[in-house]
């Protein structure tokens, strides 16, 4: 039967576009030679109300677009997922040599930079700047521009759903746009700090891009919250400590470079987040932000790539914080390409020490010593106000700080830098690996998905092997009161210890010699900052599920003290003969120490806690570290 030819949809949907939007002058049969767009296709709502105010996402469907018909060589417009209200997250792929796949990027030995904006949709420069400068990347000339040297994938607006949610006062510390987007997703996560758990559809879709991608820079485009001062923007590269030494000096150049060029154009960069001591007297001092990776820039250095946060001063008006991004991001490309070579290789080399080495000791936390016992505190210009702090305020009373606005002045203030490690979070590597029980399998395997990790399932049980385990320890266990991105904040603490044990088949096994053994390790292993653990996903490991009654209690420790034939029936003669030490420890006790002798419930403890536990899983911490290859075993059992 003879059938009607059907026509090509999608071409259709590119005709039907072009021909609504008056987009082109003309359209040859069969070729695409020449696209005309109307100024107005390319022209930001935000340009033509002089940046006092910022257009929506339709905007940045239609200039996404438009820019890829324009130049189709050099610019894809793609969706890289949907928001919680369907709404399209879009982003640009941009370069001069039409390397727009990541396998050309690797093959081409071309840096792929990440340029993030409306990850907080409220502070907004950083989708009109990236838009700007897209359009000057594609109409600059000559071997200077970075498209020559770099793939850029540009997401103009992370936060889709909070873009658009729009409202006049969400930015009260913040003078423009007319109407700002909110900080938070449609179910309230912040997107800055959901890089490791990936709670929101938009993080899954990031992370997906990141590991197609494999972004050698990753630059986020934020506005400070409200400290005053004259500094128009701060600019934050990791890894800064802890990380790679090569990398961690490409890092410091391109931020030294970036500096440069910002100064040139007028602006005062500062190369940290400012944080005050005190907040009511910044003359007290400033401290060095510590970020952990559940943020853009930290994440991506324990990916072992560059990460960097940028952020603009709220206080400028909106005209003169894109005008600052703008040039933020001409120095931070630029600087990008001049070093491209020395980045690929400082990745390459922090890629070989991550894969190369076992049982190496790693610092999950760092922290800044401000005790001046170490080192000497230094002294810093910060270009300020001069300022009253007001004790008592008016009106409200207490000690609140008051800026004197049009009275300028240098502030000689210390800053704390001196970065230490938290000694609790140093931990010394497996040397073969993790393992997580077939009972946990399915809690811990989809993070491994969304972080790229490597890892197999077990398809034989192992009835005994030598492994790792973690005990927590009860009195320093504590869950926090108060919900955090809707998670419940843990932390623990103990030690490892090695005995042997059977692992069902079904358990996953993930090597520790693989790129991202940095990333594993923040993930699994409990004393990090944003481990699973951490973030709670293990909490039912540490709640109590079961407890001898008060009375059974007094009864056991009745008869520990004056029938030990009874006990050694009930546990065992083992128990039994350690009684009479206990009550050695017990009398010495009570005679030393006035507050356990004023505490029932403490002394009551001090004998049931010598007993077997009655919940053996009980803070068995549901990970195990194994110093042998569980395949290699298996193969030499069999």
């Amino acid at each position: 039967m003879h059938m009607k030819k059907i026509p090509n949809v999608f071409s259709l949907a590119v005709l039907f576009f072009l021909m609504t939007s008056n987009a082109m002058s003309y359209l040859q049969p069969g070729t695409q030679k020449k696209i005309q767009l109307n100024s107005d296709d390319l022209k930001l709502y935000a340009e033509a109300t002089n940046f006092q105010e910022t257009g929506n996402m339709a905007e940045i469907k239609k200039i996404c677009h438009a820019l890829a018909l324009k130049y189709p060589s050099n610019v894809k417009c793609k969706v890289m997922g949907f928001t919680p209200e369907n709404r399209e997250i879009f982003y640009l792929i941009t370069s001069n040599k039409s390397i727009m796949t990541p396998e050309a990027a690797k093959k081409n030995k071309v840096p792929v930079v990440f340029i993030i904006g409306g990850t907080h949709s409220g502070e907004i420069d950083g989708k009109d700047a990236s838009i700007l400068k897209i359009k000057q990347l594609l109409e600059m000339n000559g071997n200077d521009n970075p498209l020559n040297h770099l793939t850029v994938v540009w997401i103009p607006v992370f936060n889709v759903d909070g873009h658009e949610h729009k409202g006049r006062f969400q930015r009260p510390n913040q003078d423009g746009p007319f109407e700002q987007g909110e900080r938070t997703t449609a179910r309230r996560i912040n997107l800055n700090r959901d890089w490791i758990l990936a709670q929101s559809p938009e993080m899954k879709a990031m992370l997906r891009l990141v590991n197609k991608w494999d972004p050698s820079v990753t630059v986020d485009l934020h506005v400070t919250n409200g400290l005053r001062f004259r500094h128009d923007v701060s600019i934050t590269a990791y890894p800064q400590f802890g990380g790679n030494s090569k990398l961690t000096a490409v890092a410091k150049n391109l931020l030294d470079q970036s500096f440069y060029s910002l100064e040139r154009n007028g602006h005062h960069p500062i190369g940290f987040y400012p944080r005050l001591l005190d907040k009511e007297d910044p003359k007290a001092g400033m401290i060095l932000d510590i970020d952990t990776p559940r943020i853009s820039h930290a994440y991506a250095s324990i990916r072992n790539r560059i990460g960097i946060l940028v952020e603009d001063h709220a206080w400028n008006n909106y005209a003169t914080r894109v005008k600052t991004c703008l040039h933020t991001l001409d120095g931070l490309l630029s600087s990008i390409a001049k070093q491209s070579n020395a980045i690929l290789n400082a990745e390459y080399q922090a890629d070989l020490e991550s894969r190369s080495f076992n049982s190496r000791f790693l610092t999950l936390d760092f922290g800044i010593n401000t005790s001046g016992e170490q080192t000497q505190t230094k002294i810093i210009d910060i270009l300020g106000y001069k300022y009253d702090i007001l004790n008592p305020a008016p009106i409200v009373g207490g000690r609140l700080i008051s800026y004197k606005l049009n009275e300028l002045e240098t502030w000689h203030i210390p800053f704390h830098d001196d970065v230490i490690p938290i000694e609790k979070s140093i931990v010394k590597l497996p040397e073969s690996g993790y393992i997580v029980p077939v009972a946990w399998a399915e809690i811990v395997k989809p993070y491994l998905d969304l972080h790229g990790l490597v890892y197999k399932f077990l398809k034989s049980s192992i009835s005994e092997i030598s492994v790792e385990v973690f005990r927590a320890q009860p009195e320093n266990l504590s869950m926090d009161s108060n919900s955090f991105q809707g998670r419940q904040m843990t932390s623990i603490s103990g030690e490892w210890e090695t005995l042997k044990t059977s692992i069902q088949k079904g358990a996953i096994f993930i090597p520790i010699n693989q790129t991202k053994s940095n990333l594993l390790a923040h993930l699994l292993e409990p004393k990090g900052p944003d481990s699973l653990s951490s973030w709670g996903l293990f909490n039912t490991a540490y709640e109590i599920s079961d407890y001898v009654a008060n009375h059974r209690a007094l009864e056991l420790v009745i008869l520990m003290n004056e029938d030990q034939n009874k006990i050694s029936n009930i546990f065992g003669q083992e128990i039994a003969d350690k009684i009479p030490q206990l009550k050695k420890q017990y009398d010495r006790k009570l005679n030393d120490d006035q507050i356990f002798r004023e505490d029932p419930d403490a002394r009551l403890n001090f004998w049931i806690s010598s007993l077997p536990q009655q919940d053996s899983s009980l803070n068995n911490y549901p990970v195990y570290r194994t110093q042998t290859n569980p395949f290699k075993f298996l193969k030499l059992m069999n």
